[in-house]
């Protein structure tokens, strides 16, 4: 991703950014306040209330997006000490991205009609690839749970990581660059801020 904005990092990574973002933003789904910028040189009236107008879909969004923290900042972690614990647990934390997937998604589609053009077509994209993503997790939650104790092998117990790998190379900002606008926008965005700061500055 151009510019160090949620470049792909790995699960432990991804999980540090994550809890991060929650603790930098006092409580889950609790936005920082919006500014507003002043007109720049050659910037009319209606140049700063477009500008703010896509600052503000694209704050709603990264909250929207960032709501994947509250699934995933307690996500449990996976016991091993018997084949059955490490499947019922597994089935757990398979909830957890479930739930995370599900809080953003619906953000997503409770988002107005973008203020720009391109919006909306990122915001769809978004929705298909988080969508996708959600199905695959409860596709494996569900071989997880309806698994016969009995016959548990390697393959019935790595259910989970698929989706999880599917998860942590999520990139939450990767389709504003197609957006001139909305990528210009992250920059008075104080929530897509805290997306970009915790990500560029999470351990490597």
């Amino acid at each position: 991703m151009a510019g160090g904005v949620w470049v792909r990092p790995g699960k432990s990574v991804f999980l540090v950014v994550l809890t991060g973002l929650c603790v930098s933003l006092s409580s889950c789904g609790q936005q920082p306040a919006r500014t507003t910028e002043p007109a720049g040189p050659g910037m009319s009236q209606q140049d700063v209330q477009r500008q703010d107008a896509a600052a503000l879909w694209a704050d709603d969004y990264c909250g929207a997006v960032g709501s994947l923290v509250q699934g995933l900042a307690t996500m449990p972690s996976v016991d091993p000490s018997s084949p059955h614990r490490a499947v019922r647990t597994s089935s757990d934390l398979l909830g957890s991205v479930i739930d995370g997937l599900d809080r953003a998604l619906d953000g997503l589609h409770k988002l107005p009609p973008s203020p720009v053009a391109g919006g909306d077509q990122v915001r769809t994209q978004v929705v298909t690839d988080f969508q996708g993503v959600r199905d695959r997790a409860s596709a494996a939650r569900e071989r997880l749970d309806t698994a016969d104790p009995d016959r548990l092998d390697a393959a019935t117990l790595g259910q989970a990581n698929g989706p999880l790998d599917e998860v942590s190379h999520l990139d939450l900002l990767d389709r504003f660059d197609a957006v001139p606008e909305l990528a210009t926008a992250v920059a008075h965005a104080p929530v897509c801020q805290q997306l970009t700061i915790q990500a560029t500055s999470a351990p490597r």
